[in-house]
């Protein structure tokens, strides 16, 4: 991952969480756990692993670390990993103020030096997480060596299908073709088709074992933010927004989300 990626996440956590209303979303997780994660992302979870608990979980590029807190609270054993030392500081102190025994280590999730092999039950990342990797495959890879035989790996990331579009209006006005993938800006951000997150995973040495084509939920914690900026918003417009008949953007996936399970030797 690049340099200048980590120094931007270093120098916008402090924002970045203060931002998120992460009292909300904990009190929201803390009563049912499952609303860490989108509903179909939950179910995949569900079926990959039907109980968690005592379960080695990873969750790479951890963000905001709401599915870490969440894994946590359905009392598996979690490690969390970004490549900013400063996202990772961020959520333990949180972890640290509701006594929540989690491990944070600082690794880039295309090499996930210093993570042992064939630990982990599970691995998930969440939206945004591949957007910043120039190597789908050589992360599969790492992840792939840090799951036991059989474990399985779950990701949702924004939908390819959204991508060629500027979604700041209601009309669809094209900005890119499809197949341009970048890199764009700096620090450098990708945004992948289809083919390029499920094909490396093939390649890798994963039986991909379920795929979703995910809407947004409006019990969803982390839904708002597609189509609103905040939760009120949302709630004082009773969720228009998420009426195909008021808002284009509401005709598609907002997600697409995957679990694969890396195939016994």
């Amino acid at each position: 991952m690049n340099e200048s990626t980590r120094k931007k996440w270093n120098d916008r956590s402090d924002a970045y969480y203060a931002e998120n209303d992460h009292e909300r979303d904990i009190a929201i997780i803390m009563n049912d756990p499952s609303r860490a994660f989108p509903r179909e992302a939950w179910e995949m979870l569900q079926s990959a692993i039907p109980d968690l608990r005592g379960k080695r979980v990873l969750v790479p590029s951890s963000g905001d670390n709401i599915a870490v807190f969440g894994f946590h609270l359905l009392e598996a054993q979690v490690t969390s990993t970004d490549i900013a030392e400063r996202q990772l500081e961020n959520a333990a102190k949180i972890a640290g103020e509701h006594g929540w025994d989690i491990e944070f280590r600082q690794a880039d999730s295309m090499t996930l030096e210093g993570i042992p092999e064939n630990e982990y039950d599970l691995i998930f990342t969440s939206n945004g997480a591949h957007v910043w990797i120039s190597d789908l495959g050589m992360m599969y890879r790492a992840f792939h060596r840090a799951l036991k035989p059989g474990g399985a790996y779950v990701f949702f990331e924004t939908h390819p299908i959204c991508r060629p579009f500027d979604r700041s209006g209601n009309e669809a006005k094209i900005v890119k073709p499809y197949t341009s993938t970048g890199p764009f800006d700096d620090p450098p951000h990708y945004t992948w088709r289809i083919e390029d997150f499920l094909r490396p995973l093939l390649d890798t040495g994963f039986s991909i074992q379920d795929y979703r084509d995910m809407m947004p939920d409006k019990d969803d914690i982390m839904a708002f933010a597609w189509h609103y900026k905040t939760y009120a918003a949302r709630e004082q417009d009773n969720y228009a927004e998420y009426a195909w008949e008021k808002n284009i953007w509401a005709t598609l996936p907002c997600w697409m989300g995957v679990s694969a399970r890396k195939r016994e030797a």
